[in-house]
């Protein structure tokens, strides 16, 4: 079968790039200062993590992929430049900046059940790319916008796509900042908070999204409901249900990523936000069955894309 070949697409994605750590070890005893298990971790591992696990998955798909955001000038930005560089994923424009600190999530496993997560983070404000004027924004088949809150994204990225194929992965509260972007793919909680109202049907999600689509001229918005499957929300008043692939213990984590990736991709190739967004769904629920931040392989992959003619 000859499938679209994903690698004329080309994609910039701007967002929190994030460094994923994963510490196992063992539990010998209970801490003799509070009752807490003393682990002596002997394994290491980093992933790319937020937005730089987004670039990761497009780059799975063999799409030419350029990542925009910042790390910073200490050991863990030097490992997240790395594992992108690594990875063939443009980093001309990850600014390493000395006064800020690298995003990192330390997980930490006992006998393959996470007992703790530590977040090194520090959250800014109006972040400016010392790149931003030099980045052709139409040499991008979509621009990628990975959200994760901790000050990437905002008006500058924001204005400057406004006549970009523009795919947003929000976190914030208040979706005017997301304004006249072509998708948005909340989950129930993003769209929750951004609709002002408990949210707790198929129904619920369906009028939320169908006011924000009003409000803030959003073509479409996918509403990601975890084991509830999809709904996708159009103008003129689209609605399509996905419904989820049944799914035994699923570890999310990078789960959101992987559907921002997998739509983006296809939407570029097809134009058909439904068959991209089953595309996507899909790949998800492959995803959830790998443990942490991971990406499918290229049996995985080719099986999934064969199985929607992409």
């Amino acid at each position: 079968m000859n499938l679209p070949d994903f690698s004329t697409s080309s994609i910039l994605v701007v967002g929190d790039i994030m460094l994923d750590t994963y510490w196992y070890g063992d539990v010998v005893r209970i801490s003799p200062e509070a009752p807490v298990p003393v682990l002596t971790p002997d394994k290491e591992y980093y992933r790319l993590g937020g937005a730089g696990n987004v670039a990761l998955n497009m780059k799975s798909l063999n799409a030419q992929v350029t990542c925009v955001g910042y790390v910073g000038d200490d050991n863990e930005g030097k490992k997240l430049i790395h594992l992108l560089k690594k990875n063939s994923i443009d980093t001309r424009f990850v600014e390493i900046n000395k006064k800020l600190k690298t995003t990192v999530k330390k997980r930490f496993f006992c006998e393959k059940k996470q007992i703790i997560r530590l977040d090194e983070e520090k959250k800014i404000d109006n972040w400016k790319s010392k790149y931003f004027n030099s980045i052709e924004f139409d040499d991008y088949d979509i621009v990628v916008l990975s959200d994760y809150n901790k000050g990437v994204l905002n008006n500058q990225w924001y204005k400057a796509s406004d006549t970009k194929n523009i795919v947003i992965d929000p976190k914030k509260r208040n979706f005017e900042l997301y304004k006249n972007a072509n998708i948005i793919t909340p989950n129930v909680n993003e769209l929750q908070k951004a609709y002002g109202k408990k949210i707790v049907s198929r129904e619920d999600s369906i009028k939320a999204c169908k006011k924000m689509i009003r409000k803030y001229n959003f073509n479409y918005i996918i509403a990601k409901r975890g084991a509830d499957g999809m709904i996708i929300v159009g103008k003129n008043e689209f609605v399509e249900i996905i419904e989820a692939e049944k799914i035994s213990n699923p570890d999310v984590t990078g789960a959101g990523d992987t559907v921002i990736s997998y739509l983006s991709l296809a939407y570029a190739l097809t134009n058909d936000i439904v068959k991209s967004a089953k595309f996507a769904n899909y790949a998800a629920s492959k995803v959830v069955n790998k443990f942490g931040t991971s990406v499918l392989s290229k049996k995985e992959i080719l099986e999934i894309r064969s199985r929607y003619k992409l």
